[in-house]
């Protein structure tokens, strides 16, 4: 008898992605191989989160730690190759994480007190924790500038090819768009220059 795919097996998954991947980051480092292994595991959980906010508006919380966890570990591996302190490094990712999780957070409940409901949700606010150990504070505003404008974009080009009469959807998942601007945001500031 085959089982069907629980919500559990994905979660499973997806923490076993990140750590696969952050086991080759500490094995290898952040050289070519490395950054492969970590791309390739970045890639699988951007795709989950997409996916999953594509389908029913929630980001998965075991694919947003996956992303964390990974971010995490790449981060505190190229902290070790520089030779710094490590402690301190781990202080300024958890206040990176703080500071654009609570960044979304703040906008959730603006916009809940001036509308009456949830425009940004609570999924999107842990992605946007998680985005900040990943690329960390300015890399976080450059990925949600980003993720902001090419969502922007989608729902005006949903207008114009609404048909007429007819009522675009005015939801947008937000999630979907911010995950592969993070992911993005990673890869230009991992890649090696020169």
């Amino acid at each position: 008898m085959v089982r069907p795919v629980s919500a559990d097996d994905h979660g499973l998954a997806c923490l076993g992605v990140a750590g696969v991947g952050a086991l080759a980051i500490l094995a290898l480092g952040t050289g070519p191989l490395g950054l492969t292994a970590a791309g390739a595991a970045l890639a699988l959980l951007t795709a989950r989160i997409a996916w999953q906010d594509l389908t029913d508006f929630t980001i998965p919380d075991s694919a947003t730690l996956a992303l964390g966890l990974l971010g995490l570990a790449w981060r505190v591996a190229a902290t070790v190759e520089a030779g710094e302190s490590v402690s301190a490094e781990l202080t300024l990712i958890a206040l990176d994480g703080l500071l654009c999780g609570g960044a979304l957070w703040v906008l959730r409940e603006v916009y809940f007190r001036r509308r009456g409901h949830d425009g940004i949700g609570l999924g999107d606010v842990k992605l946007a924790a998680a985005g900040g150990l990943l690329v960390g504070t300015g890399g976080f505003a450059w990925c949600l500038f980003g993720a902001s404008l090419f969502g922007i974009l989608l729902l005006v080009g949903r207008r114009a090819l609404a048909t007429p009469g007819g009522t675009p959807e005015a939801r947008l998942a937000f999630g979907a768009v911010l995950a592969p601007a993070l992911a993005l945001g990673w890869l230009v500031a991992a890649m090696p220059v020169g």
